[in-house]
């Protein structure tokens, strides 16, 4: 008999980031309802495809032009998505973490802001269902390319062919 997992999920939870005392720094409420969850996860789903493209255009380098039009829709990216997820306030929290208190050019900090792109897109992740993320595309959306499109060339693959 298989065995399944009870999840119960509360209506808001709370995300905390703490200092290195452990004391916390910021606390934001997310709500986690069926309807706010399958939100945040279409929105951050359709988001990594662009993130991975965004991503080319800025290792290719450039014209430095090319260069900040690609940082301010990655920056744009990250504040849309930080925003579904923890609110407006939390993306001030977060810039204001990331410059220790001080005002920052979020373009200027594209990495610490796809540290916490990923880290609120693994807190979204641990908390959805199955069936959540495989109707946001989340499981194959980057992994198309390497499923063969076809029964044949899948057992082929299989075999060792």
């Amino acid at each position: 008999m298989a065995t399944q997992t009870i999840k119960i999920n509360r209506a808001v939870e709370r995300i905390t980031v703490r200092d290195e005392e452990g004391e916390p720094l910021y606390t934001w409420k997310v709500r986690t309802d069926d309807a706010s969850m399958e939100r945040m996860t279409h929105m951050v789903g359709d988001a990594m495809e662009r993130f991975h493209a965004l991503s080319g255009e800025l290792d290719a380098g450039g014209t430095e032009e090319e260069r900040k039009q690609a940082a301010d829709a990655m920056v744009r990216l990250f504040k849309r998505n930080t925003c579904a997820i923890i609110g407006e306030q939390g993306w001030a929290d977060v810039l204001e973490y990331i410059g220790d208190g001080e005002e920052i050019d979020p373009a200027d900090y594209i990495s610490d802001l796809g540290e916490v792109f990923a880290a609120l897109c693994s807190w979204l992740w641990e908390h959805c269902s199955n069936k959540q993320l495989r109707e946001a595309g989340v499981f194959f959306q980057g992994q198309k390319k390497f499923v063969p499109n076809n029964r044949k060339a899948r057992r082929s693959n299989k075999k060792g062919k």
